[in-house]
């Protein structure tokens, strides 16, 4: 049996709540619909669907519900799906879908793809990417495994899974940023033989790091945004986790 998770807010039309149960009832792949409230968040919606003993949690919305029961089923038996509501390419890619009917197909042929989380100190997970909220260049400071980076970058991203990048180890976090130097070249012109690939074709300051986990330092606090949802703030501690979630994807997904 489905449990579906509907975030209502995300409805651009409140007709796209029946179209949904209308186009999974005309597929056989009905079942029990809630909404989240004030009195019931999402987490605990999940909760209820696990003590009733639903093998699929199916959340209906965007990048900050997939997230939240990312989070809840990693390690466990029950499978998530996914319905978009709005969807960021990151997302579409890693469920093999464009558009909401494509995965309410999805669901019904019911092929179950593994994947690791990334995660944060504060327990939020993440199924893609999270990136660095910043209006200008700033010095960032990164602490992994046996070294420390120092960079002042334009952008940055940790991420789980990105569209832009092949995944070399599933247990790895992929980190990608963007470096402002005077001296010229990136930042992994200095430290080459030790952090891992340099993606030349994105230019000469582009730079791509690869660790289990890692500790991002700002100056002041900035947020780490996942979507559109900031899932925390620097200074921060990231981990690839230890456990997979089993997730429905389109059949030409190969998460392997």
């Amino acid at each position: 049996m489905y449990y579906y998770i509907f975030d209502i807010k995300k409805c651009k039309k409140r007709s796209q709540v029946e179209s949904v149960k209308s186009y999974l009832g005309a597929l056989g792949i009905s079942g029990e619909f809630t909404y989240p409230t004030a009195a019931c968040s999402v987490e605990e919606l999940v909760d209820l669907a696990l003590a009733r003993e639903y093998s699929t949690i199916v959340g209906i919305g965007d990048d900050e519900i997939a997230n939240i029961i990312a989070g809840k089923l990693a390690g466990r038996k029950e499978a998530m799906g996914f319905i978009p509501l709005e969807i960021t390419p990151a997302l579409a890619k890693l469920f093999g879908v464009e558009s909401w009917k494509e995965a309410c197909e999805a669901l019904r042929f019911r092929k179950i793809s593994q994947i690791r989380l990334g995660k944060t100190a504060n327990n939020k997970a993440f199924l893609t990417y999270a990136y660095l909220g910043i209006k200008s260049p700033i010095e960032i400071t990164l602490e992994l495994k046996g070294y420390i980076v120092q960079a002042k970058v334009k952008n940055f991203a940790i991420c789980n899974f990105h569209p832009g990048i092949q995944k070399m180890e599933e247990d790895y976090l992929d980190i990608m940023f963007t470096s402002v130097s005077n001296e010229g070249g990136s930042i992994l012109n200095k430290f080459s033989s030790i952090l891992g690939n340099k993606q030349k074709e994105n230019g000469p300051d582009f730079s791509l790091l690869r660790g289990r986990s890692l500790r991002i330092f700002t100056k002041t606090p900035l947020p780490l945004i996942c979507g559109n949802t900031v899932i925390a703030k620097t200074p921060q501690f990231f981990e690839s986790s230890d456990e997979y979630l089993r997730i429905i994807t389109a059949k030409k997904i190969d998460l392997k």
